[in-house]
């Protein structure tokens, strides 16, 4: 092999013509997938609400199973909240809704329109006699009708009442719950 005559040949023109356009769909192409710029595939949430927020206010629930949660469920203090209020409160044009259900308070996230979803959580400790410290955890997921504009207008909130018992001790009783409700303001 003759090594001069493969380094004397200059390079392809068409080789160093591509070389630019490859590198613009290759950078066009990474956009969102953490090789660049962040695109479409950003994980920002919006920090305000803007329309459709007027959710504060007082809702009756309404189960549509309201049979008995059973006796474990009441000896760890959990009853089914047929016609209690649920009270929310959203401030100003902030996502972040407090909520309170009897003794229990609540915190979520509520965006408003394109966002009509809410989930509202809470942790209770719960301490039987002779029993190590146990939670139940609360959750309210669901969504509204529509997004009310105005604090008098009525709203209905669809929803899932779901309570568990966590870090059970051995030989207390167990709590796990999921019904279906609605809420009405």
């Amino acid at each position: 092999m003759n090594d001069d005559v493969t380094r004397t040949h200059p390079p392809r023109s068409g080789a160093k013509s591509l070389r630019l356009p490859l590198l613009m769909v290759t950078a066009l192409m990474s956009m969102g997938s953490g090789m660049g710029n962040p695109g479409c595939g950003d994980d920002e949430r919006p920090t305000t609400c803007e329309r459709g927020c007027a959710v504060s206010g007082t809702y009756v629930m309404r189960f549509q199973d309201t049979t008995s949660l059973g006796p474990d469920c009441g000896m760890a203090g959990v009853i089914l909240p047929e016609g209690e209020q649920l009270i929310l409160n959203r401030e100003g044009n902030s996502p972040n809704v407090t909520a309170r259900l009897g003794s229990v308070g609540l915190i979520g996230e509520y965006f408003g329109t394109g966002y009509g979803f809410l989930t509202l959580r809470a942790g209770v400790q719960v301490q039987g006699r002779e029993e190590p410290l146990s939670e139940l955890e609360y959750t309210l997921d669901g969504y509204f009708d529509h997004g009310p504009t105005r604090e008098d207008e009525a709203v209905k909130f669809i929803a899932t009442f779901s309570v568990s018992r966590v870090n059970v001790p051995e030989g207390a009783p167990g709590c796990v719950v999921s019904r279906r409700f609605t809420a009405t303001r």
